[in-house]
């Protein structure tokens, strides 16, 4: 599956992408915890450091958003299932 990711005041992912805000990624799988698998493997674990929470989730201290109109609560994000083509946004907050 192939996805564009947005990222936004997240200054290690940020650093991490190579000083890019905006990445496309191919991964298997459709679900936001395989896109996070996929760009853990890319990327390396200093993905997990970045946005990773002590329960494995993403931080509620980020907003996730898919298409700008799809806000993911806390503690359903990662079973998200994700289409072809879809944009995904992870903002820092505050």
């Amino acid at each position: 599956m192939n996805v564009h990711l947005t990222v936004k005041g997240v200054a290690p992912l940020y650093k991490i992408f190579g000083k890019k805000n905006d990445i496309d990624m191919t991964f298997p799988g459709n679900t936001l915890q395989d896109l996070v698998d996929g760009l853990i493997r890319k990327y390396g674990n200093g993905i997990k450091k970045a946005i990773f929470d002590a329960q494995d989730e993403i931080d509620m201290e980020l907003r996730v958003v898919v298409n700008q109109t799809d806000y993911l609560s806390y503690g359903e994000r990662m079973d998200r299932l994700l289409n072809e083509g879809d944009t995904i946004y992870i903002m820092g907050v505050g």
